[in-house]
């Protein structure tokens, strides 16, 4: 009976720690994490050096001081660009971190992109582009905080692991003269499935993950677009859809600052069902080179709630060469 009953407390919590690891993060405002998504979206942007930063908070009312938090960290170098072809390379950092048992992924990836504008060059509106990335993963949990039956925990359990990650992805873009445009992209993230098992004796590989995504600006005025867009990612037996738009003001139509408000819902579903839906709001301002956002979603389910924030600062070409001149 003893032997069952540690069985039985090794086995539940490895599956409370695999499901949570299971599952890639989901931010509302995913658009500004592009390394996250789709590698092809490496250097897709207008400058020269784009850096990002985010975290989210959730479920902070209800976990206390063990609420899932996420950060990144990113930067992006258009490495070779000439009239024909882009290359492109970026660099992201990411700590996530929940449970009372203090599960920690650590996460650095190295991403690049070729993107490949199509047609005559004097009347280039579509362009094409494929990314990859590599990355390496470190993850932990405190064994200390769990409840062992004779108090020990089996010699065969390790407070640490990492493995190598491996994603790829493709993207479709279009963009007129005005500020209409659109684009259409897939990847697929843990190409390897890696072992993501704390345990020597067992093996759990990790799902890949399948994102879908695309966004479409529409110009109302002369200085008020629509945009809506999606993500939809599947991984395993869970699937999650985000869907929705933003507002968005341009206060001088010659300028590509802006104002934005959004508005969205999640679903998600899994092998036990469909969960209720998740409305999320959004705020974003980029001022010049800044970028400033915030979301904020509830819960209703847990009576709880999810915040977002993101800064981030684009260099642009003329901002390059002038560093490269003072110095």
């Amino acid at each position: 009976m003893k032997n069952k009953s540690i069985a039985f407390t090794i086995a539940l919590i490895f599956f409370t720690v695999s499901k949570a690891r299971s599952q890639d993060v989901l931010f509302t405002q995913w658009e500004h994490i592009p390394l996250l998504y789709n590698p092809a979206l490496t250097g897709n942007f207008e400058g020269m050096i784009r850096c990002r930063g985010a975290y989210r908070n959730q479920w902070a009312s209800v976990l206390k001081e063990n609420a899932y938090q996420t950060s990144t960290a990113s930067a992006e170098y258009k490495l070779a660009a000439n009239n024909y072809r882009e290359i492109n390379m970026g660099a992201m950092a990411m700590l996530d971190k929940a449970g009372d048992l203090d599960f920690r992924n650590k996460s650095f990836t190295i991403s690049t992109s070729v993107i490949q504008p199509l047609g005559h060059p004097d009347s280039w509106h579509h362009l094409l582009a494929a990314g990859f990335n590599l990355g390496w993963t470190f993850s932990q949990i405190d064994l200390e905080n769990a409840q062992w039956p004779g108090g020990m925990p089996p010699q065969d359990v390790n407070e640490r692991t990492s493995y190598p990650d491996v994603s790829a992805g493709l993207l479709w873009q279009y963009a007129s003269n005005s500020k209409f445009s659109f684009n259409l992209g897939a990847a697929m993230h843990h190409l390897n499935r890696p072992n993501v098992s704390f345990s020597d004796s067992s093996v759990y590989k990790l799902n890949n993950r399948f994102n879908l995504h695309g966004r479409i600006e529409i110009p109302l005025a002369q200085k008020i677009s629509l945009i809506p867009s999606f993500l939809f990612s599947s991984q395993g037996p869970s699937e999650k859809l985000l869907l929705g738009f933003h507002s968005r003001w341009y206060p001088k139509s010659n300028n590509p600052s802006y104002m934005q408000i959004g508005f969205w819902a999640k679903t998600a579903k899994n092998q036990y069902g469909k969960g209720k839906p998740i409305y999320a709001a959004t705020a974003t301002v980029e001022l010049k080179s800044l970028l400033i956002g915030f979301s904020f979603e509830h819960f209703q389910a847990i009576k709880s709630n999810a915040y977002e924030f993101f800064i981030g600062y684009t260099f642009k070409a003329n901002d390059t060469k002038v560093s490269k001149q003072n110095n």
